[in-house]
């Protein structure tokens, strides 16, 4: 039992400890800059919204993306709490591989579309990390099948963000919303603040 969840552990593509996770791959492309599994990436680099898509096609017939920073300073550091930075619904997945040129080389990635042109729950807003305790802050994007999601659990999603993006539980908020065990795929990556921290 320790050694298969020492293989969960390493093959978390989700931060350690984060849930609802998972070990499955979400690539988040921002402009041929790839930000996968706690890579480091400039702010200035995840200022627009990114693509995603998975390295496996998908079947279901709606997705959603979370992004959530799990590192905002608080008034008793090194506590931290939580922002939603961005909640997208109405994604609906490619049926055929697109060719990314990355930072990491030429990736086939079948694309999460907003062909609906569905307005987001949590319109996106990049990363910023303030001069506080911590500088250096994790980015977790979680895919979310939401093919059988009824109008109360969006309903549900958008009450949550719209009462407040800081704090934003996403196991609770998904369990709300009948969407608990329905995350296919995460990642996150790392932007840091130059600091000096201030007071």
């Amino acid at each position: 039992v320790a050694l298969v969840a020492a293989a969960a552990v390493s093959m978390a593509r989700t931060p350690d400890g984060f849930q609802p996770g998972s070990t499955t791959d979400l690539i988040v492309d921002y402009n041929g800059i790839t930000a996968l599994n706690g890579a480091v990436i400039s702010k200035e680099a995840t200022a627009n919204q990114p693509l995603i898509g998975t390295t496996t096609r998908l079947l279901g017939s709606s997705y959603a993306v979370l992004m959530i920073d799990l590192d905002i300073p608080t008034n008793t550091p090194p506590a931290t709490n939580t922002l939603a930075h961005w909640i997208q619904t109405g994604l609906t997945p490619a049926t055929a591989a697109t060719t990314l040129n990355t930072t990491r080389g030429t990736i086939q990635a079948f694309l999460l579309e907003n062909k609906g042109n569905t307005a987001a729950i949590a319109p996106y807003f990049g990363p910023s990390p303030p001069a506080r305790i911590p500088l250096s802050h994790r980015y977790t994007q979680i895919l979310v099948d939401t093919s059988s999601i009824t109008a109360q659990g969006l309903q549900t999603l958008s009450t949550a963000v719209n009462a407040s993006r800081v704090g934003f539980n996403a196991g609770t908020v998904l369990a709300q919303a009948n969407l608990a065990g329905k995350v296919v795929a995460g990642n996150f990556y790392n932007v840091t603040n130059p600091g000096p921290v201030q007071a």
